[in-house]
């Protein structure tokens, strides 16, 4: 299959699903020649999303690709993995019980004790709010977390999480452990930098943290979502800016997995605090974000 080169002529908007297959065929032949990839035990695969900096609608794509998923009948739960700035919950009107801060730590509750079903139909795994950050958690605490993610799988298609955005160690752990790492970007040029920072230590982690042989590990396998465009051709000149760098200075190709309009019926969902998907369902950020989600399906069939 033809590799994807960020220096070609942008492709057709209904070619997600290919960009998809490219990079899910590459992970497979570098997992098929590493002496250090692991059996997959998941029953469900997993997708983090993270962005190198807040406020470029991170959360709110989480919630609605989780619905547009959820439309085209996945059953999705979405972990709110910041205990600091959890927002998912208020972006669904919801007021949930029980937070993420039962289960870390001392562990009483389970991650399916406390999911709880959101508007648009997937689950809503609650971060907390106000009791510190997530990477405040010791190792063993954050590794407990990840490892705990088999309680949602179980009942799951796909499993979301919403990382913190930055480039904190949770992030990174949560990228590591996922099947798919998809990085949240608008065309700002702080936006762009930030997002560039963060895909440069997810790759420089990955390419460390071989072992035998030096050979690369695998994972993270990251792909670019880049909202609040003006259209498609401006969501193509953002990813052509970022994986030409990407290519010549960390010799990583990033592939363009999707984009979403710039939409004032996004701002006011969420002022509403109802999800566009729910609220809005006809505009161009819904139809975007539902073509996303074909794309995902497709990638979570392989």
């Amino acid at each position: 299959m033809t590799q994807l080169d960020p220096r070609s002529t942008p492709a057709p908007r209904d070619d997600q699903a290919s960009r998809l297959r490219a990079l899910v065929d590459r992970l497979d032949r570098q997992r098929s020649t590493s002496t250090t990839a692991q059996p997959r035990l998941r029953s469900a695969p997993v997708i983090a999303i993270a962005s190198g900096k807040g406020g470029v609608g991170k959360t709110t794509s989480c919630v609605n690709l989780a619905i547009a998923l959820s439309k085209q009948g996945r059953r999705v739960t979405l972990l709110d993995a910041d205990l600091g700035m959890a927002n998912a919950d208020v972006l669904c009107g919801m007021m949930p019980a029980e937070r993420l801060d039962r289960v870390v730590g001392n562990g009483a509750r389970t991650l399916a004790d406390i999911s709880i079903d959101a508007p648009g139909g997937f689950k809503l795994v609650p971060g907390s709010v106000g009791l510190g950050r997530i990477d405040e958690l010791n190792d063993d605490e954050q590794e407990q977390l990840i490892s705990r993610l088999i309680e949602v799988e179980r009942a799951s298609d796909l499993v979301m999480i919403d990382t913190s955005a930055g480039l904190g160690d949770s992030v990174r752990r949560f990228m590591r452990a996922a099947d798919l790492g998809l990085i949240v970007a608008t065309p700002e040029p702080t936006s762009i930098a930030d997002a560039y920072a963060l895909i440069k230590v997810l790759v420089q982690t990955r390419s460390t943290s071989g072992s035998k042989g030096g050979v690369e590990d695998p994972r993270p396998t990251i792909g670019l979502i880049i909202n609040q465009v003006a259209n498609e051709k401006e969501a193509h000149a953002v990813h052509a800016r970022m994986a030409g760098v990407s290519e010549r200075f960390l010799n990583y190709r990033l592939p363009l997995i999707g984009w979403v309009r710039l939409d004032k019926k996004v701002r006011l969902a969420v002022r509403r605090r109802r999800p566009y998907m729910i609220d809005a369902p006809r505009s161009a950020a819904a139809k975007d974000m539902s073509k996303l989600a074909k794309s995902l399906i497709e990638w979570a069939g392989r």
